[in-house]
C-alpha cells in the first residue's frame, strides 16, 4: 500500500516546520544574547524536519486530501485502520472509496486511525481532513525537549571531527561522550532524541 499526500489548505503561522520558538530555545540554553540568533533558528528548522521525516509524518496544522491505494493481494480487514499523516485530527470532512462517499466509517482523533471495515485489494480510499498541531505553541513537551538536545548537541560537538573518540597529550588524555544513533534511518538524529519522539512516530495500518 502507498498513500498520496496533498495539502489543500494552510497558513504560515501554524503550518510550521519549526516545533519550537527561537526564546524558548534561548531559555532552554540559557543564551542571553543575539550572536547565535540567525544559526539557532536555522538549527530549529533544520532538527524539525529530520524530526518530522522521522516520524513519517507532518506536525503543522493543514487541510489535506490523502490518497491510500492497495496493490495488488493487499487489503484491510475489518479490524485494522488507517494512519493519516495529520494529527491530532480536527475535522473529517469526506472519506471515500473508489470515488464513491463511504459511510460507516470511525476515526480516533488523537491517534490520527481511521476505521472504513474491510477493503479489498485494488481499492483506493481518499480522506479529506483537517489536521495538526498549531506549531509552534501546540507542539508536545516532548518534541521540544527533542529539539532542545538536538541543537545542544550540535552546539557542544562543535567542528570536533565525530569520528575522534579521545585525544591524548603527554600523560593528559580527553575523551568526548558521544550520543550514539539509534538507527541508520534516524540520519542526524542521536539516541537520546529518539527516545523522546519514537511515541510520535506514524505506523501506516494499526
Amino acid at each position: 500500500m502507498h498513500s498520496v499526500f496533498e495539502i489543500l489548505e494552510e497558513t504560515t503561522a501554524s503550518a510550521g516546520p519549526d516545533l519550537i520558538t527561537l526564546d524558548q530555545l534561548k531559555f532552554a540554553l540559557g543564551i542571553a544574547d543575539d550572536s547565535e540568533d540567525a544559526r539557532l533558528q536555522a538549527a530549529i528548522t533544520f532538527q524539525s524536519r529530520i524530526i518530522a521525516d522521522y516520524c513519517d509524518r507532518r506536525f503543522g496544522f493543514a487541510q489535506a486530501m490523502e490518497t491510500f491505494h492497495f496493490d495488488p493481494g493487499e487489503y484491510l480487514t475489518a479490524r485494522q485502520g488507517l494512519v493519516l499523516k495529520l494529527y491530532p485530527v480536527v475535522q473529517v470532512g469526506e472519506v471515500s472509496t473508489l470515488g464513491a462517499t463511504a459511510g460507516g466509517w470511525h476515526v480516533d482523533p488523537e491517534t490520527g486511525r481511521l476505521w472504513i471495515g474491510a477493503t479489498a485489494p485494488g481499492d483506493v480510499i481518499s480522506v479529506v481532513y483537517a489536521g495538526g498541531y498549531d506549531l509552534p505553541e501546540e507542539a508536545p513537551a516532548r518534541l521540544q525537549q527533542a529539539i532542545i538536545l538536538s541543537v545542544n548537541e550540535s552546539r557542544n560537538s562543535g567542528t570536533r571531527d565525530p569520528g575522534i573518540q579521545s585525544v591524548q597529550h603527554g600523560d593528559t588524555r580527553v575523551s568526548y561522550f558521544s550520543s550514539t544513533t539509534s538507527t541508520g534511518t534516524a540520519g542526524y538524529l542521536s539516541a537520546p532524541v529518539i527516545d523522546l519522539v519514537r511515541a510520535y512516530k506514524r505506523v501506516n495500518i494499526a
